[in-house]
């Protein structure tokens, strides 16, 4: 009897214990939260610390528990403080999603992965995409155009983004006016100012394009912004004018019926007798006159609205500007040979030697254009070479090999007579490439004062199956 009693408890004991397993295990669920996701904000302006504001509504689908919001990548998202849902309970929870620096300097989109953590339900991941813009293309300054009869100038400021800029303070320049604002501006709105125009000023202007300039600040950051005011006919021509080029220049000069009425756009290029000859024309001239050494070109044409007149004139002063410079070369070589007593021209030929060595023979000629006396000429070695002691008609009175010079000594040179010098360098190392040998000196004696000349330089060029001298 005994027995059956005790096996009879350790069967409770089996079922009691695997029913409370199996409500242990019915008790632990996953996380299970439904996300959806308002842009407040999604902008991130490079230069400014600004977060970007998104609205979350999550509801729990799973067991109550206590959540955090967070990334682990280069952004930070506020508040850090947890949250609690119960189970089918939904909440909105305004986020502020902060980029590193790092982040900032690449403009463009950047999507990231940001976290839902629960204290006892696990984690669950989801994605969020904020766009990178730099300061000054998210604002833009345009201005309407003015006319000679324009009393007032509007300006506009425009904000591209989805961006709130609270406190903007703003500097606009050109030559009409100048003037400065302090406004705010909300996601994409654009805001218009107007300023007094001076009549008198207006009438001393060309008609074109004139430059904008707005110096931008907001808090402790600058940008600088241009724009055009265009400066219109009375009759609704616009004329553009742009000149660019130093030795090739080139003008152009447009004129747009920016008017409501067919209008004539007349346009003249003057170039002198010095120009003319270089200058090339797009578009062929209606007419040309003469007039002493200017020549006058015009064009003419009846715009309908919206129609435009364009002429380029190109002047190439590259030609004349070689040719001038090749005369002043030839010039101041003929003056120094003129100027010059004694005339040293340098040579080199290659000399075959049994052993397959380099070797060159230089010679110097040594040319008195008038009597001279006294005349010591020098010349110095290249550093891989060495000097075979073996030489022309005149031997050096001097060789310093320490310092590797050469000299010779000449009592006197009558005019017109020419003395030559020679002598043989090789090498036992190849020579590949350019071999440059340095000019030979000489002083020298002309009516007891003293005088010196140098010759020319020259190069010896070895290439693999190529030689040359120069």
């Amino acid at each position: 009897m005994s027995i059956r009693k005790t096996r009879c408890w350790k069967s409770l004991f089996l079922a009691a214990l695997i029913v409370s397993l199996l409500l242990s295990a019915s008790s632990v669920s996953s996380i299970s939260l439904d996300i959806q996701k308002e842009i407040v904000s999604d902008v991130v302006i490079s230069e400014l610390d600004s977060p970007a504001i998104f609205k979350l509504t999550i509801k729990n689908n799973g067991e109550r528990d206590s959540f955090e919001i967070y990334s682990l990548v280069s952004v930070d998202i506020y508040p850090k403080t947890a949250f609690s849902l119960s189970r089918g309970e939904s909440r909105e929870i305004t986020i502020y999603v902060k980029a590193s620096e790092t982040i900032r300097k690449n403009p463009g989109a950047f999507s990231f992965v940001y976290k839902i953590k629960g204290s006892n339900t696990g984690t669950q991941e989801d994605k969020l995409t904020i766009n990178i813009v730099k300061l000054k293309d998210a604002l833009q300054i345009t201005s309407e155009s003015l006319t000679p009869d324009s009393e007032k100038a509007t300006i506009y400021v425009e904000n591209k983004e989805n961006f709130e800029f609270k406190e903007i303070s703003a500097d606009f320049s050109s030559v009409f006016f100048s003037f400065g604002e302090n406004f705010s501006l909300g996601p994409l709105e654009k805001k218009s100012f107007t300023v007094e125009l001076d009549k008198e000023k207006l009438k001393t202007l060309m008609a074109g394009p004139y430059i904008l300039d707005a110096d931008i600040r907001i808090k402790e950051v600058k940008e600088h912004l241009e724009s055009t005011i265009r400066f219109l006919e009375k009759s609704g021509l616009a004329t553009n004018r742009a000149e660019e080029g130093l030795f090739i220049q080139r003008l152009e000069i447009e004129k747009r019926n920016d008017g409501n009425l067919p209008a004539i756009a007349e346009i003249s290029i003057e170039k002198n007798l010095l120009s003319r000859p270089f200058t090339a024309l797009a578009v062929a001239p209606m007419k040309t006159e003469r007039e002493g050494l200017t020549t006058t070109y015009y064009w003419a044409k009846e715009l309908r609205p919206g129609e435009s007149l364009r002429v380029v004139a190109t002047t190439n002063w590259i030609i004349p500007i070689v040719l001038i410079i090749a005369i002043i070369v030839l010039a101041i070589i003929a003056n120094v040979y003129w100027k010059s007593d004694l005339i040293l021209t340098k040579k080199i030929q290659q000399v075959k030697t049994k052993g397959g060595e380099f070797a060159l023979r230089v010679s110097i000629s040594a040319k008195a254009k008038k009597h001279i006396e006294k005349i010591n000429i020098v010349d110095k070695l290249p550093p891989i070479v060495k000097l075979y002691q073996r030489y022309g008609a005149i031997t050096p009175d001097r060789v310093d090999e320490k310092n590797r010079r050469l000299e010779w000594n000449l009592e006197s040179l009558n005019e017109g007579e020419d003395r030559v010098l020679s002598y043989i360098i090789y090498s036992k190392i190849g020579v590949v490439g350019r071999f440059e040998l340095p000019p030979a000196r000489a002083i020298y004696e002309k009516k007891a004062r003293i005088k010196e000349t140098q010759s020319n330089k020259v190069f010896f060029v070895s290439e693999p199956g190529k030689v040359k001298e120069e």
